[in-house]
């Protein structure tokens, strides 16, 4: 994720203040802060601080300034602006209240797609077009490493991986399903955006949910339910947030996690898959998504590798369509 760097225009000294808490929590750099006051006061400091910002964060009251001394000049200057400009509310928020923490999920959001979208830019990475989320648990790594093999790259699709794991073992997860697979394993961090031939680890201690174009949130809360990480969690947000482009596979594990998910991405036109309980080395998870009645697909870890590298093969390279 790129060090986004942002400038902060408020309307009060408390807004200053939460404003600038929930952009550094997102792991950007304030860059610098005004009151909009200061700035209509001293018109010459809006065009001496144009430069070295990547984002600008605004949260002011428009319609205050409307018989406000400068207050053509500052929204003039807004216009010309060539960074991307996030707006806030314009209202003074207390912490107490029942508003504060959408107010603050909403801002956050919105810094995270702003920083996922530049880094994408500069890195030149290609976002997916499709998510499909890979579920296990016992026996799962396995299964979905030789699914992982088997396939090509160039498919257009980001696979995120929800594994019923302990937290210290995650990353070793990360490492095992890229040796030999053409897609690159990597733990989820917070503000990154879903490419194209990557698997992403879902942690195991914290929550993680995907915005509309692909940025990741990892929040400080941990899971919650008996499952850690939630496999229902992650493919509701896989439904609610990409429908028919996304779908989920469920391999080898124990329990149910996971049918509630399921239903939601089949009503959203969404694609259900699942490993052919035979060949798992724990059948229950299987054979409780089965019992839903949305699975459209069964077979083996490499069976469903095929299935997959024909439903793609028009949207794969040439050169991998074979």
């Amino acid at each position: 994720m790129v060090n986004l760097k942002v400038g902060i225009i408020s309307q009060t000294l408390v807004q200053q203040h939460h404003l600038r808490h929930i952009v550094e929590e997102c792991g950007c750099e304030v860059s610098a802060v005004w009151l909009i006051n200061q700035l209509l006061d001293n018109p010459n400091v809006l065009n001496d601080n144009k430069q070295n910002m990547d984002a600008w964060l605004v949260d002011v009251d428009t319609s205050s300034l409307k018989q406000t001394k400068n207050s053509q000049l500052f929204e003039r200057w807004l216009f010309d602006l060539k960074e991307p400009i996030i707006f806030g509310e314009g209202n003074t928020y207390n912490a107490v209240e029942a508003s504060f923490n959408s107010w603050v999920r909403q801002l956050t959001e919105k810094l995270l797609s702003v920083s996922g979208q530049l880094s994408m830019s500069q890195q030149q990475q290609k976002p997916a077009e499709f998510v499909w989320a890979l579920c296990a648990s016992t026996g799962g790594p396995e299964a979905v490493k030789s699914f992982l093999d088997r396939l090509p790259n160039g498919l257009g699709v980001a696979f995120v991986y929800v594994q019923h794991i302990e937290s210290r073992q995650s990353s070793t997860l990360a490492n095992t399903i890229s040796r030999d697979s053409r897609y690159r394993g990597q733990m989820a961090v917070h503000g990154d955006i879903l490419c194209a031939d990557t698997v992403t680890i879902v942690p195991s201690a914290h929550q993680l949910d995907i915005l509309a174009d692909g940025t990741l949130v990892v929040r400080s809360e941990p899971w919650r339910g008996k499952y850690q990480p939630s496999i229902d969690h992650v493919v509701a947000t896989v439904a609610e947030r990409f429908g028919a482009r996304g779908g989920a596979i469920f391999f080898s594990g124990l329990g149910d996690d996971g049918m509630v998910g399921a239903r939601l991405l089949s009503r959203r036109n969404g694609h259900v898959w699942v490993q052919a309980p035979p060949t798992c080395a724990s059948d229950s998870m299987p054979i409780a998504i089965n019992r839903t009645g949305c699975v459209t697909t069964t077979g083996s870890p490499e069976q469903l590798a095929d299935y997959f590298k024909h439903a793609f093969k028009e949207k794969a390279e040439p050169e991998m369509a074979g």
